[in-house]
């Protein structure tokens, strides 16, 4: 009788657990707790620490970003062409969604609607940041709001990709959106329950909490890091900022040999052998926005790494240790015994070169050369556009507009410019205020 008296009153908090989401489905079996880390360089200690806009860009990257295609300076002059006339920057760009259930696994429901949606979404957020045109604020806001009150749920054996790479766009515009652009979620209330906020923490960052590995792994540790700065969660950007450094499975150390850059996944194809270069250096991105830098951690291990995976993919040879795999490569066919040739080549690779050319070649001034050359190569094939290759949320793309710099600097944020380090809330730009 005792135990069926605490599985009843376990079932009741349950439940009350479930309403007390706004009805978003399925979630008291998500993830647990985040897990407290111990002190390491650059977490947060307090909440007041984190720096808005600061996922992907501060508010220093996005006047550098407006300015120069102001001034027509490039590659801003030309990548802002380009990207102004793709489809999905379009201020008139119709939304397919939204949905209440989506799927990614042996289900697939999400390509054709909550992909496309949260690109449109984040590159309108762009747009109307360099053009002030308030077609673009209202394109990329009712997306995020449609989305943000009507998604209940996010399934399928491959839920933490769906939830790393379409839901990093996602939050990347509302961060934009809400921060510069003066947006009040839909259904915000003081009493809470409802709207983008709700969903990005049930549905998209508690699902993330199980890092997975390398590649996979990444995926999980970049978008945590972008929804909690959103969140504005302490807890939850110290437990992604140590994975990143301290993981063996899926952080820097689980990805790259330190003594010769090669991958973890050299062996099982190379579209996951360079996917995860992209997300690291995303993943570091969004430190650097935070005031930290990762970039250069383990002596540049992601710089290690992204040169060896250029230069096997540019067609040279490259020294490979089958003794270094990543964890549960039997789960892929794996260990290895030589670089797989699946996918190879830096023409027709996923769009990763950008980010690492302009992070380390042109900003601070390091040498390079087989990542330069795969930049060239792919610029060649068609570039970070999304005409270039199949339309994929993996990346961002448009690395010329979004990740470049005008040659080698420090580029430090004025984080005094406001209490948030540039961007701004509320009536006055300190804050919302509730009131009955």
């Amino acid at each position: 009788m005792a135990s069926r008296f605490m599985l009843s009153v376990l079932l009741c908090t349950l439940l009350r657990v479930v309403v007390a989401t706004g009805g978003l489905n399925g979630l008291p079996v998500l993830n647990g707790i985040v897990p407290t880390v111990s002190s390491l360089p650059g977490m947060k200690t307090r909440v007041g620490q984190f720096v808005h806009p600061g996922i992907w860009h501060t508010h220093d990257d996005l006047e550098r970003m407006r300015v120069g295609v102001k001034n027509g300076q490039e590659p801003y002059a030309l990548a802002s062409k380009n990207f102004s006339a793709d489809a999905y920057s379009a201020a008139n760009y119709t939304m397919k969604g939204p949905k209440q259930v989506l799927c990614r696994g042996t289900c697939s429901n999400y390509t054709s609607t909550f992909s496309i949606d949260v690109r449109a979404a984040w590159q309108n957020s762009i747009m109307w940041y360099i053009t002030r045109d308030q077609g673009h604020w209202g394109t990329a806001t009712t997306i995020l709001d449609a989305w943000g009150t009507n998604l209940t749920d996010i399934i399928g054996t491959d839920t933490s990709l769906l939830v790393a790479m379409d839901g990093d766009l996602f939050v990347n515009a509302a961060e934009i959106m809400r921060w510069e652009g003066g947006w009040v979620e839909q259904g915000a209330k003081a009493s809470g329950g409802s709207g983008f906020s709700n969903q990005l923490y049930w549905l998209f960052a508690r699902q993330s909490i199980i890092i997975g590995q390398a590649n996979y792994g990444m995926a999980s540790i970049k978008a945590l890091l972008s929804f909690a700065v959103y969140l504005d969660d302490v807890a939850m950007y110290n437990y992604a900022l140590n994975a990143f450094q301290n993981d063996l499975c899926a952080g820097l150390l689980g990805n790259w040999d330190t003594d010769s850059g090669q991958g973890a996944e050299t062996g099982r194809d190379q579209g996951h052998a360079t996917s995860v270069l992209g997300w690291a250096a995303e993943t570091a991105r969004v430190v650097q926005s935070q005031g930290y830098d990762v970039y250069s951690l383990y002596d540049s291990l992601l710089l290690k790494g992204a040169e060896y995976t250029a230069k096997y993919n540019l067609g040279y040879d490259v020294p490979y240790d089958p003794k270094f795999y990543r964890c549960e490569a039997i789960l892929i066919n794996g260990p290895w015994s030589a670089p797989s040739n699946i996918s190879r080549g830096a023409a027709n690779s996923t769009h990763v070169w950008d980010i690492l050319y302009y992070q380390y070649v042109v900003k601070r001034g390091l040498d390079a050369p087989y990542v330069s050359e795969a930049k060239a190569v792919h610029d060649a094939a068609g570039g970070e556009q999304t005409g270039h290759r199949a339309l994929s949320t993996d990346f961002p793309m448009w690395g010329d507009l979004i990740w470049s710099y005008p040659g080698k600097g420090d580029y430090l944020n004025d984080n005094d410019r406001t209490i948030w380090g540039g961007g701004r809330i509320g009536e006055n730009g300190t804050g919302n205020y509730n009131s009955a």
